[in-house]
């Protein structure tokens, strides 16, 4: 009976998390293997991507031993379990241990999603750095996220200090009574700051979409392609939403939405590199393409075409389909791959070597 206690039962966390946690590994590994043994390659974003495996994966090595003992404290909580029928004295001390580990396994599962976080700020690091304005955006957002991984960590301790026996039954009054607004205040502030952190981070690729001349309708479809930061977003509203159920702190529902966040989240940035792999290789097949010996005809049949065409007196600046960046006269050439915020870093490294020195060309 207590292994369906709650909303979530056993079966479904393990299973879930189970699966998750596999594509996590296996996205994972494979972007080790392009970055370390293709690109030969190594940055901040996959060092936190690394901390951030080794966070998941011990977090769920300490949730293991106390999955039953969180099913049987989720049971007695919500009126489940009758406690006149059950073992409390031997419960006790097994509901300490479970309070001990379940707030250490919060906590490096709130430290994996922040990996997240600043994986992906150390891969927009790229595309800002010669962009003073955007740069100062970029560190505050840093700062702001840090300040908001520190709270979030102490959260876990704060809401609910009680991990000795004598406190066992303090515990207890954390998830219900008087100790249930406290946990709950703490617990919303923490999941609100860490959406506030994300807009922060979503701003930087959505202003660099939105400073490209292109017609309004693609830059909102570029914009939503970046669904790292969305799901990110919706996976936390979902947190808040389910976090009480019953006028009680559901502890299970935010402990199974914390690890599919952070699971989601790793595969997700690991899935980026995937991206530049595809981008570099097409790039090559464009250079060796035989299709480059017929130069010479295209060449002449655009010079026909500015002579007599209706383009002849335009300067090669009109006539070019590249695109501009708003309000000024870079050229940008080529189109930008759809997608994840990789195919913007591949847009912009193929325009400006990842330094926003766009190409520009003189008018004629």
């Amino acid at each position: 009976m207590a292994d369906s206690a709650g909303r979530i039962s056993k079966a479904t966390f393990v299973g879930t998390s189970s699966t998750f946690l596999a594509i996590c590994i296996i996205s994972s590994a494979v972007r080790f293997f392009i970055r370390f043994r293709i690109q030969k390659e190594f940055g901040w974003d996959d060092g936190f991507l690394i901390f951030g495996l080794f966070c998941l994966i011990t977090s769920i090595g300490l949730l293991q031993p106390v999955m039953d003992t969180m099913y049987e404290a989720e049971g007695l909580v919500f009126g489940e379990i009758n406690p006149l029928t059950f073992d409390l004295v031997t419960f006790i001390p097994k509901s300490v241990r479970y309070r001990k580990l379940s707030a250490a396994a919060l906590i490096l599962i709130w430290c994996s999603i922040s990996c997240v976080k600043f994986s992906f700020l150390a891969f927009i690091r790229k595309l800002v750095r010669r962009m003073p304005s955007m740069e100062r955006y970029w560190w505050f957002t840093l700062a702001f996220n840090v300040a908001v991984t520190i709270y979030g960590t102490a959260v876990y301790i704060v809401a609910c200090p009680y991990f000795t026996e004598a406190e066992a039954m303090k515990s207890m009054q954390c998830v219900q009574g008087s100790g249930l607004a406290i946990a709950l205040s703490h617990s919303i502030a923490q999941m609100v700051l860490d959406i506030i952190g994300d807009i922060f981070i979503l701003v930087i690729p959505v202003t660099l979409i939105w400073q490209i001349r292109i017609h309004w309708t693609q830059k909102l479809a570029l914009v939503f392609t970046l669904c790292l930061t969305f799901i990110m977003i919706g996976i936390t509203i979902s947190r808040i939403a389910g976090l009480k159920w019953k006028d009680r702190l559901d502890s299970i529902w935010e402990t199974f939405n914390m690890l599919i966040s952070a699971e989601i989240g790793l595969a997700l940035v690991a899935i980026t590199t995937f991206r530049t792999l595809y981008i570099s290789k097409v790039k090559r097949r464009r250079v060796q393409s035989p299709i480059t010996t017929f130069n010479w005809y295209h060449k002449s049949k655009s010079v026909v075409a500015r002579i007599f065409g209706k383009g002849a007196g335009k300067t090669r600046s009109s006539e070019s389909d590249g695109f501009e960046m708003e309000g000024k006269h870079h050229r940008i050439k080529n189109e930008i791959p759809r997608g994840t915020m990789t195919g913007v870093q591949t847009f912009i490294e193929e325009n400006g070597k990842s330094n926003m020195s766009f190409v520009t060309e003189p008018t004629v």
